[in-house]
C-alpha cells in the first residue's frame, strides 16, 4: 500500500499537467507527484515532489483532499496557487516531460487512473 502526493498547481485560472514517459505504459498526462515518505504530510510531499519534478518552488497552499487509490493508499491531491509567468522546467531529462496547463474543459482525462479522474470531476473546478 502507497501513499502518493500529487501537486495540482494552478495559475491564471489553469492546471499544470505533465506530459511523460512512464515504464510499461507509455506516454501519459499526469499531476507532478511520487510517494510520501516516512515522516511526511501529504502536502510536504507533493511540494517536495513539485520542486523535484518542475524547480517550482514559491507556490501557497489553497487546498488538500485524500482518497483512495486503486492500490488500497492513500492518494493526496494538493492544490497550490503558483504566481502568474512561473513556469516549470525540466528537470529529469529520462522522464521525458512536457508541461502543459490546461484549462478544466481541456484536460486529456482519458489518461487519469481512477482516483484521479474522480479528483478532476468533483473537486478541481472549484479552485479554477
Amino acid at each position: 500500500m502507497k501513499n502518493l502526493p500529487m501537486a495540482v498547481v494552478i495559475r491564471d485560472g489553469k492546471v499544470l499537467l505533465q506530459e511523460r514517459f512512464r515504464r510499461n505504459i507509455g506516454m501519459v498526462f499526469e499531476f507532478p507527484g511520487g510517494s510520501v515518505d516516512m515522516g511526511e504530510s501529504g502536502e510536504q510531499a507533493a511540494i517536495r515532489e513539485l520542486w523535484e519534478e518542475t524547480g517550482l518552488r514559491d507556490v501557497q497552499l489553497i487546498g488538500s483532499h485524500s482518497l483512495i487509490n486503486e492500490f488500497g493508499g492513500f492518494i493526496h491531491y494538493v492544490v497550490l496557487a503558483a504566481q502568474p509567468g512561473v513556469t516549470p522546467q525540466v528537470i529529469d531529462p529520462v522522464r521525458k516531460q512536457t508541461f502543459y496547463w490546461f484549462a478544466f474543459n481541456e484536460i486529456p482525462r482519458k489518461d487519469f487512473f481512477k482516483a484521479d479522474v474522480e479528483f478532476l470531476e468533483t473537486m478541481l473546478e472549484q479552485y479554477l
